[in-house]
């Protein structure tokens, strides 16, 4: 965080007077163009966010619903061993407490893969989004002349006029087809 804000300052600092010597930008801070965006509100609210945001979704109920069935066929298992753990010879109890421990590994197993495949969904979701955003991000800071754009959900403001957000700007851009 601290590194973060020390470059921003740097920048903000630095860049228009070495930019200046090398390109006549102006020499202060007022000269500069600059603008803000963030990649989770536009995620939020584009049409290819939405998008992903409901196959997400869809894919975390299913794999709810499949952790929740396992379990409850666990737990079934569990109660049944225990009822009958009383009447069953030592060999026969002992051989449904193991089938009892791979099932209950079997479902931990389930657990870490459906865990890995959603975030492996979300992070090509993600990617896919940024394949979007990034050509229209770059055509909205050419268009407008900027010199510099923030990322704001990188949370290194501590107050940004709210006329600098091209947010919304380049989601329209994202959402053209």
């Amino acid at each position: 965080m601290r590194m973060r804000l020390g470059f921003a300052v740097l920048t903000l600092v630095v860049l228009p007077s070495v930019g200046s010597a090398q390109t006549q930008l102006p020499t202060d801070a007022a000269g500069l163009r600059l603008a803000y965006f963030s990649p989770e509100r536009a995620f939020a609210q584009s049409v290819a966010g939405k998008t992903a945001q409901a196959k997400l979704a869809s894919l975390q109920a299913e794999k709810e619903k499949e952790i929740t069935a396992r379990n409850l066929r666990l737990k079934g298992l569990q109660d049944a061993l225990q009822q009958s753990a009383s009447v069953l010879g030592d060999a026969a109890r002992r051989q449904r407490e193991l089938e009892v421990e791979r099932f209950s590994i079997d479902v931990q197993r389930f657990v870490e893969d459906a865990k890995a495949e959603f975030l492996g969904v979300q992070r090509e979701l993600e990617n896919a989004f940024l394949f979007k955003v990034r050509p229209a991000l770059d055509a909205v800071a050419k268009n407008r002349g900027l010199h510099l754009v923030f990322n704001e959900d990188a949370g290194m403001f501590a107050w940004v006029n709210p006329t600098l957000d091209i947010t919304a700007e380049v989601v329209r851009i994202v959402d053209q087809p």
